[in-house]
């Protein structure tokens, strides 16, 4: 595969535009079309709890050592690998 360095003005270019992009040159003429994906953002709608909600949690709630969180997991795992559960 080949690789194409473009400058800061071109890349605010691609970015700005949606969906596939004609790429074309000086003339006019079509070099290529970037079919453009969005980026993947995990975190974009995750509905983070506030600090009030922390602090409420750490208050009330029970805590957990990693080990036990790790043990939960791995019976949860275990679970849908159809294996027994203890």
């Amino acid at each position: 595969m080949s690789t194409v360095i473009v400058d800061r003005a071109m890349r605010d270019k691609l970015f700005a535009a949606t969906g596939e992009v004609e790429i074309r040159d000086e003339a006019g003429e079509l070099i290529g079309v970037l079919k453009k994906t969005p980026k993947f953002d995990p975190y974009a709608n995750v509905d983070w709890p506030s600090d009030e909600e922390i602090e409420r949690r750490l208050r009330e709630g029970r805590s957990y050592t990693a080990e036990e969180v790790m043990d939960h997991l791995r019976k949860l795992e275990d679970g849908l690998n159809g294996r027994e559960v203890a």
